[in-house]
């Protein structure tokens, strides 16, 4: 039998615990400063065995149709990723494109992208407070950069015909920094502290 604490996650499950957790603070079991170090490490999730400790110590939860448990993917779900994957793949030619065209039209010095190619899709990348640089390519599409509370984000990069928002992490006081490097084209870029990607998640479920 395969171990399924191997599987690789996703943003819905990223999303499931995340909510989890912000339940298990409005009903006293965990401190705020608790709340946000977990948090950052859900976002940050690669792998069902990095999610599952999160949740472990709280009891099952009681709120109406919430589950944080993570079923093993089906052959068909299993597929799709596979499809997905395969269509990253071929939108990974036309990312390399524009990141050439960004260097030559920038005619900067771009860091290593090497946390994920974003073309036509959303992406959520989590970082902890060990990471120094983070960075993604994006094609039409929208990343957001879950950075823990306190660490300050010093974004870079070039995005033709973008937008990059940081309305919190880049200013904030705190010793850790993280890199947050970005090249692209006709996307957008957020740079959110866990509380704030967790509001945007809730705005979101509400549209």
């Amino acid at each position: 039998m395969a171990d399924e604490s191997a599987y690789r996650v996703g943003d819905g499950e990223r999303r499931a615990v995340d909510a989890r957790l912000q339940r298990a603070h409005g009903e006293g079991r965990l401190s705020l400063p608790e709340y946000e170090e977990r948090s950052a490490l859900a976002w940050a999730a690669r792998t069902r065995a990095d999610l599952d400790p999160l949740t472990r110590d709280l009891p099952p939860d009681t709120a109406a149709g919430a589950t944080v448990a993570l079923p093993a993917p089906s052959p068909a779900a299993r597929t799709g990723e596979f499809a997905a994957a395969a269509g990253r793949r071929a939108g990974g030619v036309l990312a390399a494109a524009v990141v050439a065209v960004a260097a030559l039209w920038g005619g900067a010095h771009l860091l290593p992208v090497s946390d994920g190619v974003t073309v036509f899709s959303s992406r959520t990348v989590g970082v902890t407070a060990d990471d120094r640089e983070v960075g993604s390519t994006l094609l039409f599409g929208s990343v957001t950069v879950v950075v823990p509370e306190g660490v300050r984000a010093n974004t870079s990069g070039f995005t033709v015909f973008g937008s990059t928002e940081c309305p919190t992490a880049c200013t904030a006081a705190g010793p850790g920094t993280v890199d947050v490097t970005t090249v692209g084209a006709f996307g957008s870029v957020k740079v959110l502290t866990p509380a704030e990607a967790a509001a945007q998640d809730r705005d979101d479920r509400d549209d």
